[in-house]
């Protein structure tokens, strides 16, 4: 899933810095195309301002000529219609710096009013061309360009115009036709934006075309890396894998398959299914329906080496669209599964029994306690019968010996119920040293401690770990019956607390060690059995362990580990 995640991120991400570079590259296209319609605008500008000039001095000067200062206005005017014929013009007006028009290439226009929208006065003093774009709703735009104009600046004979820019009241306006320069622009800015298209989408196709050559860069190494991953996990799952067409060939198989089946892959693939598998396994595909399904089932098939196994199988039909496309087969050794099912199932039996024995055991000690009462009184009534009285005392051991085993057996069956405390593991020791130290003198038994009083402080059950320790040492001191020596050792570990408890006596039988924790086992002509067992069950409730160590005629040496608790370490510590 995760690489799914990235490689969708991966994807997201590319599809969007994609659409951000053809976005910028869009921008600058639009930039630069605007930055070359405002230079086309200003050559333009520049280009009719010129022109209009141009057409201003022409007039100021074929006005000096002394035929036209002779004919006055009336030359003026027909100046400007001869001038006004040319077809980039549309007017050319000649007014007083109040508005009045004096000349007019148009001569019904001759004493109206124009330019009254603008400072006549300053502009006629001027000499500086100034010009404005006029809308014309008939047709194209008109460029006007107009200034002061000065025609007889050295002759002073007509009184109609000015005698010198100092008192000069008269504009020229040059009305220029902007047809030809609106259809040049046009057509340039069509092939501007044309050419800026045709580079925006090479560009953005060269930008794509480099994304999707990553991309695909990128997706053949993810299937590489997946082929190889996908190889090698077939290859060294624990699961035996063969995948067959839909003719019935075999087309691979792992190693684990190799192994269940005694075939190799390389000499399996492309021959028949029929001729390398076992026949329940054949059997098992038959049965799989044509329309694709799942079949599982346990195989029980004898090994090379003789053996009896147990094979869990996994059979699956592949369809694509409804039409087959081969089968898999998934074997896996079940024979380690089975058998510890079968004792899980016998141990929940046993555990039934045990509770039901528990169950009989209590029901039993209400009938012992009248015996023992009657054989106690018996004893007593017989007291000058000595023969009697030594078989009421034999019933009372008797007796005595069956409540022992009964107390054990329904210890034994009765969930463990611990009242942990923080406890110095030392003065157990002690106190249960003190409980066997009569018997121990009486059988000549010596008993050494090395104990550390200052071991750390362990979370336990103080009386469960004393009947613990006191399984241990009678078993120690049964195994001693002509005397020897007990040794008690504790050594605190970075973990653990190990407790060694080591004897002199007869040891236990190598064939016998592997029984010693089960119940009723016992090598004791009055024993139980249920002692080891007992212990047992009281250190694995406290997350400790037991290990036995015995040699026939040896001796013994049993060690119990108690994990220590973080709050007792501190204790411990903080009190030293």
């Amino acid at each position: 899933m995760t690489n799914i995640t990235k490689k969708r991120f991966w994807f997201d991400f590319s599809v969007w810095v994609v659409i951000g570079a053809i976005a910028v590259m869009a921008i600058v296209a639009a930039v630069m195309a605007l930055a070359h319609f405002q230079r086309q605008k200003e050559q333009a500008v520049e280009l009719l301002i010129e022109k209009g000039a141009t057409l201003i001095r022409s007039f100021e000067a074929g006005l000096r000529s002394p035929l036209s200062i002779k004919e006055g206005t009336f030359g003026l005017q027909k100046l400007l219609m001869e001038t006004a014929q040319q077809p980039d013009i549309d007017y050319i007006i000649v007014a007083a710096s109040n508005g009045n028009i004096i000349a007019d290439s148009d001569p019904s226009q001759v004493g109206d009013k124009y330019g009254l929208d603008l400072d006549g006065t300053l502009i006629a003093l001027s000499n500086e061309i100034q010009w404005r774009q006029v809308t014309n709703p008939g047709g194209a735009d008109t460029f006007e360009v107009y200034r002061g104009f000065f025609p007889l600046q050295k002759y002073v004979e007509d009184k109609t115009l000015s005698k010198g820019k100092e008192n000069n009241n008269l504009i020229i306006y040059v009305g220029l036709n902007m047809a030809a320069i609106e259809k040049a622009t046009k057509e340039d800015t069509r092939n501007t934006v044309i050419i800026a298209l045709i580079l925006l989408l090479i560009g953005s196709s060269a930008i794509v075309s480099l994304f999707l050559a990553q991309a695909y860069r990128l997706t053949r190494t993810s299937l590489s890396r997946i082929r190889v991953f996908s190889e090698a996990l077939v290859k060294n799952m624990p699961i035996g894998l063969i995948a067959l067409d839909d003719s019935g060939q075999i087309v691979t198989c792992n190693e684990k398959a190799q192994t269940i089946l005694n075939v190799s892959c390389s000499d399996a693939s492309g021959k028949e299914v029929t001729t390398i598998l076992p026949e329940p396994l054949k059997n098992l595909l038959e049965e799989l329906p044509e329309q694709g399904g799942l079949l599982e089932r346990d195989i029980k098939l004898t090994s090379p080496d003789g053996k009896d196994q147990i094979w869990e199988i996994i059979a699956a039909g592949l369809m694509d669209e409804g039409i087959p496309a081969g089968r898999i087969l998934l074997i896996h050794d079940a024979t380690a599964i089975r058998e510890l099912q079968k004792e899980v199932t016998k141990s929940r039996h046993l555990t039934s029994i045990g509770s039901l024995a528990a169950g009989v055991a209590h029901e039993i000690r209400n009938p012992l306690s009248s015996i023992k009462g009657f054989a106690v009184y018996l004893k007593e009534k017989l007291s000058g019968n000595i023969e009697d009285k030594k078989t009421a005392e034999v019933m009372i051991q008797e007796v005595e010996r069956l409540n022992r085993v009964i107390s054990q057996l329904i210890e034994f069956a009765r969930p463990l119920e611990l009242k942990k405390e923080k406890t110095r593991f030392s003065d157990l020791v002690r106190h249960t040293v003190k409980l066997i130290d009569a018997e121990a003198r009486k059988n000549k038994i010596t008993i050494d401690m090395e104990i550390d009083t200052d071991a750390p402080l362990i979370e336990v059950d103080p009386d469960k770990i004393k009947q613990v320790l006191l399984n241990v040492f009678l078993n120690s001191l049964a195994a001693m019956k002509k005397g020897g020596k007990l040794v008690i050792m504790l050594l605190p570990g970075e973990s653990y607390l190990s407790v060694i408890i080591s004897d002199t006596g007869m040891g236990i039988e190598k064939t016998d060690l592997p029984r010693i924790y089960d119940p009723y086992f016992t090598s004791k002509p009055a024993g139980t059995g249920l002692g080891l067992a007992i212990v047992q069950k009281i250190m694995e409730a406290h997350g400790g362990h037991i290990n036995v160590e015995s040699t026939a005629g040896q001796g013994t040496k049993i060690f119990l580990l108690f994990p220590f608790s973080d709050t007792g370490k501190k204790r411990d510590i903080d009190e030293n």
